[in-house]
């Protein structure tokens, strides 16, 4: 009997035994970092797993919190150990929030699944004390709207002017930056910003946007310029600069309890969405040039100029042509500059200036040169005067009138051969050569000689001659076909359009073969194949959804197979634009080659 007993006692205490193994193979426990919270401060929720099974566990199912916190990101760590041939396994996850609603809360239990169990944790209670003031929101923020995955923190465009009063004909520079926390694969202008009132140069920015962080109201965004462009205001009063509005495509991820869940969900297969996204709007006050100081003879060049003056050769015959240039350079609006009042004696023949522009739009402000070309032809000998020019403008840096001169110019002319003609205006420098040539030969040569009795009808010529204009007349009515087709079937002049624009691309991809211009080899290649599948399938570039591209190319009877080398190479473009740089020569090559194989066999399926 008392040894039945003993059994009895040692299953019962090898059973306790073994469930206190079990209950201690896992340990769960959750701890905010501060209980006590100011509204919109960042807090951190950390569950510990420790035990042998902390490995093995299911993720943690977080409770819900929207009510009173925005979830942030997360984080975890893990620490494993051997002590006297044991394994101890510590894991500890971190999930970042955002405390949005003052008041006292409670954040529920954490529930963890192993062996079939469910482990939960005490509930904790936090306080979140309001802000005095509220919290500060920002013009850009409460215009801007958002996919219904985001909101209007998560992706805006801002449009910011270096001044905000100017003058007249001073440039102002509008400046454009799209501010995003989202996975932005694409981009384009829906409306550019009116600019009536304005004469508008456009600055040369990078194929591939240069991006940079910044910190707005406490959060990180990935900054880049998409658009800079200097406006001129030709009248004064106060202008009013609409917004610029872009549609972006935007990656969605689905939005999942599981904390996990978007660090497995690979981004460039997920799904995508369109994002309308305006710009703020800008107020620019224009003022007057002022009166007080203002030159006779200004014509409203506004800026920092230099003039420069110079001959080609200051010693000629006679009716030997020469070429007198003015050029003017600095920093403003080039092309709207006035032209100068250039005098000259009545001793040189002068004919209508060329002008030539070369304006730098890289560096801020916009900058450059302009350039007038003066053919003059002296028809006495002597020595003859070009007297100085003189240029007014109003300098913005000093905010007062200055006048340029450049210097007398003397040109020793010499008694020529030739005899003193007369050239009719407009003749060029090469034209001129021919003065004072009393006789053209019309003909210096003899022709060919033919017999005076051939019957010309029967020549072949005189046949070829007779059908040429039908030729041409049937050869002119289907060209008008295929423009009429071109301009009324904007379908059929995209696809028409497609393989050559593509190749324009490609060409372009090809320069960039080099390990540094790694990122704007993939994003050229990119815009090659998304502006062919745009071309091809009538859609615009910005308004192509991967689903829906697939679902139209299948119906179009292209093969799965080059359907997903298609997106292929598309995901491997957008991976690469934002990838660490790689990618070696050949990978790039054999990969350019790759796409315009595929390219080639999406043209021939489409073709069928």
């Amino acid at each position: 009997m008392q040894t039945r007993r003993f059994n009895i006692f040692i299953s019962i205490l090898l059973f306790g035994t073994f469930c206190c193994g079990l209950a201690s193979d896992l340990s769960v426990k959750a701890y905010v970092d501060k209980t006590v919270i100011s509204q919109h401060q960042q807090f951190t929720l950390t569950v510990e797993l420790s035990g042998q099974g902390a490995n093995k566990a299911g993720n943690p199912q977080l409770p819900e919190m929207d009510a009173f916190a925005s979830f942030l990101g997360s984080g975890s760590s893990q620490n494993i150990q051997f002590i006297n041939g044991k394994m101890s396994v510590s894991k500890v996850l971190n999930f970042h929030f955002q405390a949005t609603v003052a008041g006292k809360h409670q954040i529920g239990p954490v529930i963890v699944q192993y062996n079939e169990k469910q482990y939960r944790t005490d509930p904790i209670d936090i306080e979140i004390k309001q802000v005095q003031g509220g919290r500060p929101s920002t013009p850009k923020q409460k215009q801007n709207k958002i996919a219904p995955e985001g909101s209007t923190e998560d992706l805006f465009v801002e449009a910011v002017a270096d001044k905000k009063r100017v003058y007249q004909n001073e440039p102002v520079t509008i400046t454009y930056k799209i501010y995003t926390r989202l996975q932005v694969s694409s981009f384009g202008f829906t409306k550019e910003p009116e600019t009536t009132g304005f004469w508008k140069e456009d600055y040369e920015l990078p194929n591939q946007p240069v991006t940079s962080k910044e910190v707005v109201n406490g959060k990180q965004y990935t900054v880049a310029t998409i658009k800079k462009q200097a406006l001129f205001p030709m009248t004064p009063g106060e202008k009013t600069i609409d917004p610029l509005v872009i549609t972006c495509e935007v990656r969605v991820q689905r939005r999942s309890r599981d904390p996990f869940g978007d660090f497995f969900n690979d981004p460039f297969f997920g799904r995508t969405e369109q994002v309308r996204v305006p710009s703020n709007s800008l107020t620019i006050k224009v003022m007057p040039l002022p009166e007080t100081g203002k030159p006779d003879n200004f014509s409203g060049a506004v800026g920092q100029y230099k003039i420069n003056a110079w001959v080609d050769k200051s010693e000629v015959k006679t009716n030997e042509a020469i070429t007198y240039k003015v050029k003017i350079t600095g920093e403003g609006g080039i092309h709207i500059l006035p032209d100068p009042e250039v005098n000259f004696s009545g001793d040189f023949e002068t004919y209508t200036p060329k002008v030539s522009e070369l304006i730098q739009r890289k560096t801020v402000p916009i900058s450059g040169s302009k350039t007038y070309e003066y053919v003059l032809v002296p028809r006495f000998a002597g020595l003859q005067k070009i007297d100085p020019v003189t240029y007014s403008y109003f300098n913005t840096r000093t905010n007062a009138y200055q006048i340029l001169k450049t210097d007398p110019i003397q040109i020793e002319v010499i008694k020529g051969d030739e005899t003193f003609s007369i050239v009719s205006s407009g003749a060029s420098k090469e034209e001129v050569k021919w003065r004072g040539q009393d006789i053209r030969f019309i003909k210096t040569e003899t022709g060919n000689f033919k017999k005076v009795d051939d019957a010309f009808y029967n020549a072949p010529l005189f046949w070829l001659i007779m059908f040429t204009p039908i030729l041409e007349l049937i050869g002119v009515l289907r060209y008008r076909r295929y423009l009429n087709r071109i301009h009324g079937d904007v379908a059929y002049a995209r696809e028409k359009r497609a393989s050559r624009a593509a190749r324009k691309r490609l060409v372009k991809a090809r320069s960039l073969l080099h390990p540094e211009s790694q990122k704007a080899f993939y994003a050229e290649v990119g815009k090659a194949l998304m502006g062919f599948l745009g071309d091809k399938l009538n859609i615009a570039e910005a308004g192509m959804i991967s689903d829906d591209v697939k679902t139209v190319l299948a119906k179009r009877g292209v093969g799965a197979s080059v359907i997903n080398k298609i997106f292929s190479v598309l995901e491997t473009c957008d991976f690469q634009r934002f990838a660490p740089s790689d990618a070696s020569e050949s990978d790039m090559r054999d990969f350019l080659k790759q796409a315009e194989i595929s390219m080639s066999q999406l043209d021939r399926d489409l073709r069928r």
